[in-house]
């Protein structure tokens, strides 16, 4: 049977022009359009939940009562098994180095005094205020560009930084910063131990304890007794009983100073520990990596004189725990 083309026209009309009737016969929307006198109470109802709000945080003498403040670079308070940061206006968006050493381990792959992190992948932490919350950011510092160049635009677009932790404010503290609870960060298998160096642990809240919490003028010190839960299946020749294995985790916090340090560039011909930074600015086609010798920061304590002793001179600790017949040794081949 042929379909006629105008009959499904006057059929599509029909059934368009009824959903027109059934739309302009629901109630009519009514105007946003506001008088000032309306507006303003908007406002001020606004302004009023968010002061409302703002009087919810409370102070941490009542989150906390009895908190021992630990005095330093950040403020710190701790109570039992948790501990508060106190963060200000100062704080925010300034950079932080986070160094991580294991400070008891298991005489193997994880001994006591090593460092965790390589030099090129150190922390550099922000703590970054996002509404009620604080953000841990962790940053992205291998790529640089040179200022104003499109190049550094696209820094902006094509690499990011790291949001680690989102921790609510919890407390107003008592030098009027916002007040974060630290305990989610590091009573956790931050460094990722268990991934990287215990396949089949896993961090145990519960069995881990706070070995020590320092605050200094520059610097913050957070050591962790970790314990890793295991099944108790392995073994492993340094642990009496792999069902639970103890480290000491220790965090060393320090605030990136700005100062009039000069890096050197390195020359791959000669044998020093680097840095390597890739710089997009620099358009050679075989390499756009700047390396730095990572080297001391040592300045001259009489600077017309062309030799000098060091302003601040570099001390080296020896392990309490070397045997006394190599300390002299050691001493000598560090002196050396």
């Amino acid at each position: 049977m042929k379909r006629h083309p105008l009959l499904f026209l006057f059929i599509f009309g029909i059934l368009f022009w009824g959903l027109d009737i059934l739309t302009f016969g629901a109630e009519a929307p009514q105007s946003s359009e506001k008088t000032p006198a309306a507006e303003q109470e908007v406002l001020q109802e606004e302004f009023d939940v968010q002061a409302a709000s703002s009087e919810e945080i409370p102070p941490l003498d009542k989150v906390a009562p009895d908190a021992t403040k630990i005095s330093g670079l950040i403020p710190m308070y701790q109570k039992k098994e948790r501990l508060y940061l106190e963060i200000g206006e100062e704080q925010q968006n300034t950079d932080y180095i986070i160094i991580i050493s294991i400070a008891r381990g298991l005489a193997g792959d994880l001994y006591g005094g090593m460092s965790w992190l390589p030099e090129d992948e150190d922390m550099i932490w922000q703590f970054r205020k996002v509404d009620d919350r604080i953000q841990i950011v962790r940053r992205n510092f291998k790529y640089q560009a040179e200022p104003g160049t499109p190049e550094e635009k696209s820094l902006r677009v094509a690499f990011t930084d790291s949001v680690l932790f989102s921790l609510p404010i919890v407390a107003k503290g008592k030098q009027g910063g916002d007040v974060i609870d630290l305990t989610p960060i590091f009573m956790s298998d931050l460094p990722m131990i268990s991934a990287n160096a215990l396949p089949g642990f896993s961090f145990d809240v519960s069995r881990s304890t706070w070995a020590k919490v320092k605050g200094h003028k520059d610097n913050l010190e957070v050591e962790v007794a970790a314990t890793f839960a295991g099944s108790g299946r392995g073994t492993i020749d340094t642990v009496m009983d792999t069902r639970g294995i103890s480290i000491n985790i220790h965090y060393s916090i320090s605030k990136l100073e700005k100062n009039d340090y000069q890096p050197r560039l390195a020359d791959e011909r000669v044998g020093y520990f680097t840095t390597v930074i890739k710089n997009l600015s620099k358009n050679q086609d075989d390499d756009n990596f700047i390396r730095y010798i990572n080297r001391w920061n040592l300045q001259k304590l009489e600077p017309q004189a062309e030799y000098s002793l060091p302003k601040k001179p570099i001390i080296f600790w020896l392990e309490k725990t070397v045997p006394y017949q190599y300390r002299k040794p050691l001493r000598d081949g560090i002196l050396e």
